[in-house]
């Protein structure tokens, strides 16, 4: 009698994962036979994630911010409470996006319903967000006609890759976005539930979020850590990205906040929850609270201004219209914290993007003595190239 795969018993069948080489191997073999796809489809979540790495490049581009969206999560809810852990992740941030992808691959898992889930996702809710993103600060934002005579309503200097500072915000939503929900449970009270400190969200933006604005730091703000990572030499500091002025700007603007109002609107059926001030430091603290919380859930809960609404999974709906409640209990705003007795600079205690990518560089630009810090460093790297 010949054998055949049918004839292994489950024990062997189990083993088959571990010897696979990529996560379209996994799917391919899954998709041949039911035996098979039962069998891989209880493949422990740590196999899975390892076979996805290994296709990630081009599986899961852009690389390797779309796995770090898919892991972080885990990898923070792993990490939060707990002082070691906490001390972990802060040094995987420090070596910047390749070092928090390299701590999610150890700390997490996926499943293969999971992959499949997020491959959909990628043409529901990523490519319709980095479309929208690209008209607030992309190629389509700086290619305007007249772009500075009228063509859009709030011209910026901007550079940036698209997809990479969508990502940036989806990530920030997957690790923090829980410490949002704690906030908001505790009705102005302690949260209930261990939550990040202000010191690890301003570590992420620091170095996955880099800037040359925030390479020389300022009076009261450390400069990030050289060792490794962005910033890390031999990197001139004129060849960094502006990432955290790139995201100040989106969050800030009328576009951003429009898209969100609408997703207020739909979610609250009230017209005026659809309305947005010219300026965003007019708007009701509420407004902005509840939106930072919607856009804050990371990459799920970006399908509020992606999908229409009958397409939107329930219970992200029902989560919306429970932060819209908590925020209305609220009596006042999130208290604030002083991180920097220099310049005066607060952050929300509670997860506070937009703050946080100004205090980490942008605010540097109105800072004389900060600014002659970062020509003093410049000098210095261009002295050192003349010397070579």
């Amino acid at each position: 009698m010949s054998t055949t795969i049918y004839s292994l018993p489950n024990e062997i069948l189990g083993l088959l994962p571990a010897f696979l080489d990529k996560i379209e191997t996994i799917t391919i073999a899954s998709s041949s036979c039911r035996l098979l796809r039962d069998t891989f489809a209880t493949a422990s979540p740590a196999t899975i994630l390892r076979l996805a790495a290994a296709s990630a490049p081009t599986f899961f581009p852009p690389h390797p911010y779309f796995l770090v969206a898919a892991t972080a999560r885990q990898a923070s809810e792993w990490a939060v409470g707990d002082a070691t852990r906490t001390a972990l992740l802060h040094e995987a941030v420090q070596g910047g996006i390749d070092g928090l992808y390299e701590f999610c691959l150890a700390h997490a898992g996926h499943t293969l319903a999971g992959i499949r889930r997020l491959h959909r996702a990628r043409f529901a809710i990523v490519n319709p967000l980095c479309d929208r993103i690209d008209q607030m600060a992309g190629q389509q934002y700086i290619t305007t006609e007249d772009f500075w005579h009228g063509g859009v309503s709030e011209p910026n200097t901007l550079c940036t890759e698209t997809d990479r500072s969508t990502f940036q915000i989806i990530i920030y939503g997957e690790l923090f976005g829980c410490d949002m929900e704690a906030f908001l449970a505790a009705e102005g009270a302690p949260p209930a539930t261990p939550v990040h400190s202000i010191a690890t969200r301003l570590e992420y933006i620091k170095y996955c979020v880099p800037d040359w604005m925030c390479y020389g730091g300022y009076p009261g703000f450390e400069p990030p850590s050289r060792a490794r990572g962005p910033y890390a030499p031999p990197i001139d500091p004129r060849d960094l990205p502006m990432d955290q002025h790139v995201l100040h700007h989106i969050l800030e603007c009328r576009r951003w906040r429009r898209m969100w109002a609408g997703a207020m609107k739909m979610v609250s059926g009230d017209e005026r929850d659809g309305e947005i001030e010219l300026d965003a430091y007019e708007e009701d603290w509420r407004t902005r609270l509840w939106r930072e919380a919607l856009m804050t859930q990371g990459l799920w809960g970006m399908q509020l201004v992606t999908l229409p609404a009958e397409q939107v999974d329930k219970k992200w709906l029902a989560k919306a219209r429970w932060m819209r409640e908590q925020v209305r209990k609220l009596q006042g705003p999130v208290e604030m914290s002083q991180i920097n007795e220099i310049c005066h600079l607060e952050v929300a205690v509670a997860p506070d993007p937009c703050t946080e990518a100004a205090v980490c560089g942008v605010c540097k630009s109105s800072n004389p003595s900060a600014t002659s810090a970062i020509r003093s460093e410049e000098q210095n790297a261009l002295d050192f190239r003349q010397v070579e």
